[in-house]
């Protein structure tokens, strides 16, 4: 199968995501058959309810019908058939072939018959179904299945409608808020015939207008925010309203349908006092029957409400004693009387509920004139909503069918790469066949031949359609850049030609047909397009060749371009011959068509070969084959032998292929060896490349952990060191550190002689001596001379001694805070002072030396 190609990234980007009905297409001429689902290229899912249509529906265009869309988005009301044809009604003696039909006035209504007959019968009908499903509002519903409302009438109209496709692929979502359905013509035309709408009916109008103020807002959003839409704010400019029906209509009504208190103040006043007059009436009738006050004149228990009043079932001779009697039953046995308690609350709620009635009336009737004296602005609106809307499932659409903006000139051109029939595109099922397509660059007309059932009638339909798709302005599945031209007329000679004139035989319908064609194309050049299906069929052949060369020359002289089908020799040899003229065959290989579309060739009909592949009996087909002419039945051979040789070109072509496949195969199992070599090579190298890597860092890391190890030999030599100074002063000058290495350090202890042990004792009574243990935070009284003697202080640092001289410390003085040197000698051990006291504080500076001395004085 061809390659198809899909819709422009621009514009495969869904803006919406709307459910889709789709209708089962009537069977074309063609062996090409799907399942009937269908997915769009953007990726929306459809969650779509498909329904089969009548094979009916072939004579009757989507106008006789309704669509169904679920009711979330639309529901369809019935439109008039717009589409659907009835052959012309002629003067009696129709099987006369006479003067009547020939006319002006017959003529006329023959064109119409025929333009409509061209549409049913290039089953567009069912493509404006598919677009029909894709709106939102019911007026883009119903102008989506009108033809005669849908179809540009010039290349400027044409342009215009897709330029508006290509402006909404360039919003986001939010942009276009458009999924109401809008559907208030009905509403609008009452309030115009003086009519005052039923609250639902204004709360659906008013809706409606906030979705269509939701819309504009939108566009002109995305227009301020850069995004150039000059088509689509164009319909914008008709999304207008006057103020007194926006100031009236909007926010007037809540979810429920309600009116809106907020909107109208007054009503939540009365309202409130409604609720206030009938709690009062509740409560003063509960008052009543548990007071037991008129229990025996009740007939029933309870009360009950009657025509807005409290009422109690009463005896009727007790009446007059209760208050005012409304009603009475059947029987006579009992009353239906207002107690006296509760008349004035029940006459004020029947007041308060009259005059809320008199006000939302008013409401309702002055918003059902303010609609009505904008009825022709309501009407403008929601039209520029509809063509916003129909804009948006031509995309849709389009995206549907992969299918592609095209270049729409005047000059009568198609030029399409991958050319596929858009409704099989949309019934989805098997890929269809794409083809390339060339009218009115190189030539005039397109012969296609080739054999039945082909898929020649499904090319002639596809340029066709083409040519409507471009002038309803629906994105065409043709590939990359397409071109197709506008086409003013449009007109097609395909099947059974009798339901367009009435008693005719098939040959003379087509001959009308043909007659009507000709008049319709005159003057109009390369902007018809005409398409005659099976030309020079239904008559003697030879002449009936000679009477459809005549009249596609006549086309032609005309500037016509036309698409016709045949399987005539008389024309093939024709079209060869004219320069106006290409040819084109549809496939045929190994018995069977392929749906493949070769330009300048001719084809043949193989129709024995087509009724023996569809299982006509042998004995028919062999019976035909004799009964052919010694030229044909050699031409038959012919053709067998060229399938045949055929056939052993594409088993010796397959036998290659399969030799070429192996030789692929071991070519590139020696490739994927060899790549698995170098991929292991890498590997390694790899592997090499880690390995060192590895080997470095743990170098890296050893050097790390050594260096540390040292690291800390050096401190806890530094340690030791400190601590043997600690020692050694603690110890006085007899201590000295012996040794070199860190291991044999010690301290070496000298044992003072008796005269250094006199030189040693304390000169004050009750110091210490040198060599009295002493540390740092022993808590001490200095002896010394005033006028430090008797101060206590804590000790915080000892220093080292000369030999045999005391050493010094340094006390912080309790009483001052001052950092003091004393002689060892000079210091009393004593105790610490309570807990309060042992944190002495530092002063920020030190005090200056006493200038008094004080060591007469008491301490």
């Amino acid at each position: 199968m061809a390659e198809t190609s899909g819709i422009p990234s621009s514009l495969s980007r869904g803006i919406l995501q709307p459910r889709v009905v789709a209708a089962t297409l009537p069977t074309p001429d063609v062996l090409q058959r799907g399942n009937g689902s269908s997915t769009s290229s953007s990726g929306r899912k459809k969650t779509s309810t498909w329904r089969t249509w009548p094979s009916s529906s072939l004579g009757h265009l989507v106008g006789l019908s309704t669509i169904g869309l679920t009711s979330r988005y639309l529901s369809r009301r019935s439109s008039k058939n717009t589409l659907g044809r009835q052959p012309v009604a002629l003067r009696a003696g129709g099987a006369q072939y006479g003067d009547e039909f020939v006319g002006d006035e017959v003529d006329a209504d023959l064109v119409d018959s025929l333009k409509q007959r061209t549409l049913e019968a290039l089953d567009l009908d069912f493509i404006l179904e598919r677009l029909q499903g894709l709106c939102y509002t019911a007026t883009a519903a119903e102008m989506a299945v009108d033809p005669h409302a849908l179809l540009a009438q010039s290349p400027e109209e044409a342009r215009a409608l897709y330029d508006t496709v290509l402006e909404l692929t360039q919003l986001e979502d939010a942009d276009l808020d458009l999924e109401a359905k809008l559907d208030i013509a009905d509403e609008v035309d009452k309030c115009t015939h003086g009519l005052v709408l039923e609250p639902n009916q204004l709360f659906k109008v008013s809706e409606s207008i906030e979705a269509l103020l939701r819309l504009r807002n939108g566009l002109e959003a995305a227009n301020t925010r850069g995004v150039e839409i000059p088509s689509l704010l164009a319909y914008c400019q008709d999304i207008d309203l006057p103020d007194r029906l926006l100031d009236i209509m909007l926010e007037a009504f809540q979810e429920d349908g309600e009116l809106s208190l907020k909107k109208f103040p007054e009503l939540a006043q009365l309202r409130q006092a409604v609720r206030e007059l009938e709690e009062a009436c509740s409560r003063t009738m509960a008052e009543v029957l548990s007071s037991g006050k008129y229990s025996a004149y009740l007939s029933d228990d309870g009360y009950m409400q009657f025509g807005g009043h409290y009422v109690l079932g009463v005896k009727p001779r007790f009446k007059e004693k209760v208050g005012r009697m409304f009603d009475e039953s059947r029987s006579g046995r009992t009353a239906y009387v207002e107690p006296f308690e509760v008349i004035e609350y029940a006459d004020g709620l029947s007041k308060s509920k009259k005059e809320l009635e008199r006000m939302v009336r008013r409401i309702y009737g002055n918003m059902s004139l303010a609609i009505s004296s904008a009825s022709e602005d309501m009407k403008r609106c929601l039209k520029a909503a509809a063509l916003i809307d129909l804009a948006r499932a031509r995309l849709f659409l389009g995206e549907d069918m992969e299918g592609e903006v095209p270049k729409v000139g005047d000059d009568g051109i198609i030029q399409v790469r991958q050319a596929r029939n858009p409704c099989l595109v949309l019934r989805g099922g098997k890929k269809v066949v794409g083809y390339r397509l060339e009218l009115g660059t190189s030539s005039q007309c397109l012969l296609l031949t080739g054999p039945n059932a082909g898929g020649k009638t499904v090319v002639l339909k596809t340029l066709g359609l083409l040519a409507l798709l471009a002038r309803c302005g629906i994105p065409i599945p043709g590939g990359e850049a397409p071109r197709v031209d506008f086409f003013e007329v449009v007109l097609a000679d395909v099947g059974d030609m009798q339901t367009i004139v009435d008693d005719l035989s098939t040959y003379s319908a087509h001959l009308v047909a043909s007659r009507i064609m000709l008049s319709a194309a005159e003057g109009v050049g390369p902007r018809a397009l005409v398409m005659v299906d099976e030309a020079a069929t239904g008559t003697d052949p030879q002449q009936g060749a000679a009477l459809a060369r005549a009249m596609l020359e006549s086309f032609l002289e005309m500037g016509a371009r036309v698409v016709t089908t045949t399987h005539s020799n008389q024309l093939k040899d024709w079209a060869f011959q004219d320069e106006r003229t290409m040819t084109a065959a549809m496939e045929y290989k190994l018995g069977r068509p392929t749906y493949r579309l070769t330009t300048n060739a001719v084809g043949e009909s193989h129709a024995i070969e087509t009724a023996q592949r569809l299982g006509l009996p042998t004995s028919i087909v062999q019976r035909a084959e004799q009964l052919l002419s010694d030229d044909q039945r050699q031409l038959l051979a012919l053709q067998r032998q060229a399938s045949a040789a055929e056939q052993d070109y594409v088993a010796a072509k397959l036998e290659a292929e399969e030799r070429e496949e192996i030789a692929k195969k071991a070519i590139g199992d020696a490739a994927a060896k060899e790549s698995d070599l170098a991929y292991r090579e890498k590997e390694i190298a790899k592997m090499e490349v880690s390995l060192k890597q590895r080997m470095e860092a743990l170098q890296r890391q050893m050097q790390a952990e050594l260096k540390a190890r040292v690291e800390v030999k050096e401190r806890q030599f530094q340690d030791a060191v400190l601590r043997l100074k600690t020692e050694a002063q603690k110890g006085g000058s007899r201590l000295r550190i012996v040794g070199d290495a860190l291991e044999d350090l010690r301290v070496e202890f000298k044992a003072p002689t008796d005269q250094e042990r006199a030189e040693e004792k304390s000169s004050i009574p009750g110091t210490m001596g040198i060599r009295d243990p002493l540390n740092v935070g022993d808590w001490v009284v200095v002896l010394a001379d005033p006028p430090w003697h008797g101060l206590k202080g804590q000790v915080e640092k000892l220093h080292l001694a000369a030999s045999g001289r005391a050493p010094q410390v340094s006390v912080r003085i309790g009483a001052t805070g001052k950092l003091k040197e004393f002689y060892k000698t000079e210091l009393k051990r004593t105790q610490a002072p309570p807990q309060s006291a042992r944190k002495l504080k530092k002063p920020k500076q030190e005090a200056a030396a006493p200038t008094r001395n004080y060591s007469n004085m008491m301490f």
